[in-house]
């Protein structure tokens, strides 16, 4: 009788995924890490199928600040993650606001209702190398 592994797919699989984005985010100067810190990271297909790297931000402001250093971003992306096709910068809605707040963020448009995503082709070449 063969002895059980000592952990399943999925705990090898979520392993690797942090060890990963802990590459990933300890590779940037302290300034980047500290606005990578409030993010969740993920990766999954697209709707068309593209492999792509989810950055989740809690706000619009760390959102933006994100996208200003994009190439930054996706050079590092390439580099770690030769198989990605794109990355997403995305804002995630709070899930806790009262009524109130809720319908005076709406108003000014700096919380948005839904998750919303500005996707980035990584470059091809690296994407060639493995096809």
């Amino acid at each position: 009788m063969l002895p059980k592994p000592s952990f399943d797919d999925r705990e090898l699989a979520e392993s690797f995924y942090e060890a990963l984005v802990n590459r990933f985010c300890e590779s940037f100067e302290d300034s980047l890490q500290e606005l990578l810190c409030e993010c969740s990271f993920g990766v999954a297909p697209s709707a068309d199928g593209d492999r792509t790297f989810f950055i989740v931000t809690p706000n619009l402001e760390l959102a933006d600040r994100l996208t200003d250093r994009i190439d930054k971003i996706i050079d590092r992306v390439s580099e770690l993650m030769p198989g990605i096709d794109q990355t997403a910068v995305c804002v995630m809605p709070p899930q806790s606001e009262d009524k109130l707040s809720s319908s005076r963020s709406r108003k000014s448009g700096l919380t948005p209702q839904f998750m919303m995503a500005k996707l980035f082709s990584n470059p091809s070449e690296h994407r060639s190398e493995l096809n």
